[in-house]
């Protein structure tokens, strides 16, 4: 289990981490797909949870040092899972929020809201649960190739 800080970069960090453990375990994913699967969890579950200010958001993506420790420190966490058998891929992302996902059929006008819209074309099976103690836990089922 992969956990991160809610932050702007925590997707890409998903990323990485999804890279290694699929070449690792010599799993026949399609690794874009994956990939995109995990970027809208983990962004969304970052979303849900809360992140830094706008303000700090920019700041943190010019020179991350630049915002203080303390403030990172305070924000939550979000977890990514993957697990890999009978020529499955389970990716699990928990955030801490107890909303759940909301799937939505996009529009040409709307800058966002297509982004689980894309999770189902990518995907096999996707939904959602209560996480015990608390938040949600967001999964999507990729087949292997």
């Amino acid at each position: 289990m992969l956990t991160l800080v809610a932050l702007p970069n925590a997707a890409y960090w998903a990323r990485r981490h999804t890279e290694d453990v699929l070449k690792r375990w010599s799993a026949c994913v399609a690794l874009g797909d994956a990939k995109l699967v995990i970027t809208e969890f983990i962004s969304n579950a970052v979303k849900a949870t809360g992140t830094l200010d706008v303000r700090q958001q920019k700041a943190y993506a010019e020179a991350p040092l630049a915002v203080p420790y303390t403030e990172v420190t305070q924000l939550k966490w979000v977890r990514l899972r993957l697990s890999y058998g009978r020529a499955v891929l389970l990716i699990e992302v928990w955030d801490s929020s107890d909303e759940p996902p909301v799937e939505q059929l996009p529009d040409f006008e709307s800058e966002g809201g297509r982004g689980l819209f894309v999770v189902r074309a990518h995907c096999d099976k996707w939904g959602w649960y209560p996480a015990q103690g608390g938040g949600k836990v967001v999964w999507a089922e990729l087949r292997a190739s």
